[in-house]
């Protein structure tokens, strides 16, 4: 008989993925819907620029999720907990909430909703590398250690709490906000970038180098 454990690493990624893709897809439905719908709202008060750029963050935040699942279960492997089953549908959920925010006098707690996802996020990959850690699947780093590679996630969520202040403050039609929803997608493609460095580190040089 196939040990329960082992089974679970080996299915477990095409699970995630194949539920992760469905509620992706989902979200950018909505998002068609709602938030490109809806730009209108943004250009009766003169600030069709910020609503596209607000539109643009929720496309490149459900990339960056996809990306981040999609680079851990293809590049690892290890015993899943019931937390990483649950994990897709609280970001999901998240992520639906935030395409309801794609609306002018939202903008405030689009950001705030942005940095909750991003909080979220880091916390499901500190987790789920503790998890390999703790069976072996990686070497065990110190707890300082792991948590540095977290600060730019954390410095991350603090901006863009700051950009829903800002935001906020200023209104939708200023052009502070359309600042704050442009760094917001600089820092996401950035992000991208990462996850494409972390890529070919791992997968594609390797391939190269046989």
């Amino acid at each position: 008989m196939t040990d329960p454990r082992e089974r679970a690493r080996e299915q477990f990624p095409s699970v995630l993925l194949g539920v992760l893709g469905i509620v992706q897809a989902l979200v950018l439905e909505l998002l068609w819907e709602r938030g490109i719908g809806g730009i209108d709202r943004w250009r009766e008060i003169g600030a069709g620029l910020a609503g596209w750029l607000q539109i643009l963050s929720v496309f490149l935040g459900v990339v960056v999720v996809w990306l981040m699942y999609a680079t851990i279960v293809l590049r690892y492997s290890w015993v899943p907990r019931f937390a990483d089953l649950v994990f897709p549908f609280v970001l999901g959920a998240l992520q639906f909430l935030l395409v309801e925010q794609t609306a002018p006098e939202r903008v405030a707690h689009f950001f705030v909703l942005l940095a909750t996802i991003f909080v979220v996020s880091a916390s499901m990959n500190f987790f789920i590398y503790q998890a390999m850690s703790r069976g072996g699947d990686l070497p065990a780093r110190p707890r300082r250690e792991q948590l540095r590679g977290y600060v730019p996630a954390a410095v991350a969520s603090l901006a863009l709490l700051l950009c829903g202040a800002l935001s906020g403050r200023a209104g939708a039609a200023s052009p502070v906000t359309a600042a704050c929803l442009l760094a917001a997608n600089l820092g996401l493609a950035l992000q991208i970038g990462v996850f494409r460095f972390y890529w070919k580190t791992d997968v594609t040089a390797p391939e190269r180098r046989r």
